[in-house]
């Protein structure tokens, strides 16, 4: 199995971990829409990492690998403030990931529609990146 074919294989979880956000979302399971969040950026940092050929650490927060080892690769098509925001949300979701899994902590519908839309957002660039460097390999 390619790097590429490793890739598709995680976006592909990502985008059902993305789907099962959003129906969180509707039912106001508001801390498994922070979980589903976090995997979904988890999977798909790691997707792209994959495409690059690299290992990445089995981790939850991969934010600081992918945004090192875009800037290492001169990778220009996620702009450097995208990748500042990307670590970020990684490593956010990656501290809450276990408060929302043991319901250490009770999250509201604010703090979920945010995770629900940083997910989104790296997920979606995410997407394009893996296309991006696919067509472009």
């Amino acid at each position: 199995m390619t790097n590429f074919e490793i890739g598709e294989r995680l976006l592909a979880e990502a985008e059902e971990c993305y789907r099962e956000m959003l129906d969180a979302l509707d039912r106001r399971s508001w801390n498994l829409v922070i979980r589903r969040a976090q995997e979904v950026v988890e999977l798909s940092l790691k997707a792209v990492l994959k495409a690059m050929g690299i290992e990445y650490p089995k981790r939850h927060d991969v934010g600081d690998v992918f945004k090192e080892t875009c800037v290492r690769k001169g990778i220009t098509f996620i702009r450097l403030s995208d990748l500042d925001e990307i670590e970020e949300i990684s490593s956010y979701l990656a501290r809450e990931r276990s408060p929302a899994f043991y319901m250490e902590r009770t999250y509201g519908e604010e703090e979920a529609r945010k995770a629900k839309g940083d997910a989104s957002k790296v997920f979606r660039l995410s997407k394009s990146l893996f296309e991006f460097l696919r067509s472009n390999g």
